[in-house]
């Protein structure tokens, strides 16, 4: 029967060779097939209720539909990294697409792509056309804020100042009444707005739309300095939004506000505000055309290189090797804003802080890599991250590529030498443990690698993580790729969420030393790890390799090569704790390995190559013993 539910159909990872998918239809047949409909269907129904049960605001519909059929989560996560992989590839990445999967996650109209010609060649005429877009521009940006009285417009910035820095020191920020007063304030920024907004500059964003006047602009006489600017520029207009200025073909270093800044050539440096949108300034776009680029950080820590609060921004780099430093709220980062970077070509060395490389709290953050070998090091909510009401996108094409996210947050749990993460396409709500006025559900973070052999690194709670409502994923298309990671790492979360690990092809390492990890969950928790071909490692600590606790789903699936399993506990399609039988559920859990091949089973358990068992267990909760947890192990 497994054979029959093997897709004959492939799905293409960009240039690497095609592989057979499991078909959706795999885990719900495996369910049927060894008797675990019943407390399956009992599970999905609490699950499903989840969003309702614990009356968080802002819960995605794709975490919703996932909780409520737990067997389709990953082909559902496949179909939404397969789009925004096809909008990545597109000449130049279609980031309205990519805007468009943020309008649903927060369940608004899409905004509409938009389509400018090459501008002209003559400069006068080609500024008449970015000022026209500038106007309508900021037509949404007045929208976006709109519903804020204008007394209380003063006081938003340092509102959500206060929230972003309380964040990394707690997931419980809604408890305190200021903080929680501060966030019923920012959730009333017009969101749909701001991504109309940002889809409004996509084309100007498009190296090839400013290419007719660069092939012109040697002809062109330099005009005078300005304030904030050091080299040669060619163009200077001032517009409502601030100005848009046109570099030349040297080293230029800009240290300004601007709306829109085209540099034509040469090695620049770009002060942080110069790459930055804010509640003054809430339109910025920067289009680097060639040189090797310095992007750095602001004194003050927030704000750089695409990213906006209360508005707008964009950084497309098209050519060199680029280094951007940072602090917080980075590189393709959004906080009740859009923000959006773009690197087309380039070995690229990327280092911030936290709410960095494709982040979203309140906002959106789309990081978008085309080229290149990149080391990408940044601590905290970084790399493809959502917090509450947020889309968090990293999207990485080509490449043999480092990420690295831990080593200055301490280990929420006091484990030495270990650091908290929330990162590499993570989601993380503002939960609550009493009453309050406000409960935010976590958003959508996703983390996507077309190939490539990647190297990643993740502190706890990483690597395709979801926590309180949120829904993380991460998809590798192809690349022998390793990782590691900590506590609630990899195909993993905690308290009603989603957690994805979708890989296509490679020799892939996945190590996990501490407990819940690689498909192990805790407490309302949808985990899934597929991995559709290679010769594969999976080494684990306990709740983990596809197990599952307090009213949860866990599979792993490995469909393909000659792998090898360890693991020192819970593992290998066991289930249930002494909470499901207090919540009157049980959980369910699935390894399956479809490979042919031989395979290693290492640890304190008994398995072998080319068995099928199902496991079954009973827990005891104030005096009273009952089933708690059912699952199956499936070896081919």
């Amino acid at each position: 029967m497994i054979r029959r539910l093997l897709l004959a159909s492939t799905l293409t990872a960009g240039v690497a060779a095609q592989t057979a998918w499991p078909a959706p239809e795999l885990l719900s047949g495996l369910i049927a097939e060894h008797g675990l409909t019943e407390a399956y269907d009992a599970l999905r129904s609490r699950l499903g209720a989840a969003a309702r049960l614990y009356g968080a605001e802002g819960t995605p519909p794709l975490v919703a539909t996932m909780l409520g059929s737990p067997a389709d989560a990953a082909w559902l996560g496949a179909e939404l990294t397969d789009r925004l992989l096809e909008a990545a590839r597109a000449p130049f990445p279609d980031v309205p697409a990519l805007l468009a999967e943020c309008a649903d996650a927060l369940e608004v109209d899409a905004p509409r792509s938009s389509t400018v010609d090459a501008l002209p060649e003559d400069l006068e005429p080609a500024l008449d056309r970015v000022e026209a877009i500038l106007a309508a521009v900021a037509e949404e940006l007045t929208l976006a804020l709109a519903p804020i009285p204008a007394a209380d417009r003063p006081g938003l910035e340092p509102a959500l100042r206060a929230v972003l820095d309380a964040f990394p020191r707690t997931v419980y920020v809604a408890e305190d009444a200021t903080l929680s007063k501060n966030l019923a304030l920012l959730r009333k920024v017009d969101r749909a707005a701001l991504l109309r907004a940002a889809a409004l500059l996509a084309p100007l964003a498009d190296p090839g739309t400013w290419a007719p006047l660069r092939s012109k602009a040697k002809g062109l006489q330099e005009i005078d300095a300005r304030d904030g600017v050091d080299g040669k520029i060619l163009g200077w207009r001032e517009t409502p939004l601030g100005p848009i200025v046109v570099g030349g073909f040297g080293a230029n270093r800009y240290e300004l506000d601007v709306a829109v800044l085209v540099d034509l050539g040469g090695h620049d440096t770009y002060a942080a505000r110069t790459t930055r949108a804010g509640l003054a300034h809430p339109c910025n776009l920067v289009v680097d055309l060639w040189g090797d680029e310095s992007y750095e950080a602001d004194e003050d820590g927030y704000g750089a290189q695409g990213a906006a609060t209360f508005g707008v921004s964009w950084l497309v780099d098209a050519r060199g090797d680029d280094r951007y430093a940072a602090g917080r709220l980075a590189q393709g980062a959004g906080a009740c804003g859009v923000g959006v970077l773009v690197d087309l070509e380039g070995d690229d060395r990327y280092a911030g802080d936290a709410y960095v490389q494709g982040a979203g709290v309140l906002g959106s953050g789309l990081w978008i890599d085309v080229q290149g070998n990149d080391r990408l090091d940044a601590a905290l909510y970084s790399q493809g991250f959502a917090g509450p009401l947020g889309q968090g996108f990293l999207v990485d094409l080509t490449g043999d590529d480092s990420r690295r996210a831990t080593g200055r947050y301490p280990s929420s749990y006091g484990t030495e030498g270990e650091f908290s993460a929330m990162s590499q396409g993570a989601a993380v709500g503002m939960r609550t443990l009493r009453a309050a006025p406000l409960r935010l559900a976590g958003g959508l973070g996703v983390l996507v690698d077309g190939e490539g052999d990647d190297v990643s690194d993740v502190g706890e709670f990483g690597y395709g993580m979801g926590y309180y409502l949120g829904v993380g994923i991460v998809r590798d298309c192809a690349g022998d790729d390793t990782v590691d990671a900590s506590r609630y790492g990899i195909a993993t979360g905690a308290h009603q969420a989603v957690g994805l690990v979708l890989d296509d092809a490679g020799d892939d390492v996945y190590r996990n030393p501490h407990a819940a990890s690689i498909a192990g969950n805790w407490d309302h928790v949808v985990s899934i790890l597929v991995d559709a071909a290679g010769d594969d490692v999976y080494e684990g600590g306990g709740i983990t390799l596809g197990a599952s606790t307090i009213t949860s789903f866990a599979a792993l699936v490995d469909a393909g090569g000659r792998d090898r399993y360890r693991a020192s506990g819970m593992a290998l399609g066991q289930a249930g704790h002494a909470s499901d039988v207090r919540n009157g559920t049980r959980s369910v859990a699935l390894f399956v390995d479809l490979g042919e091949a031989e395979d290693t089973y290492e640890g304190p358990f008994a398995a072998e190559d080319g068995e099928v068992r199902v496991h079954r267990r009973e827990d005891t909760h104030e005096g009273r013993t009952e089933p708690s947890g059912v699952g199956i192990f499936v070896d081919r």
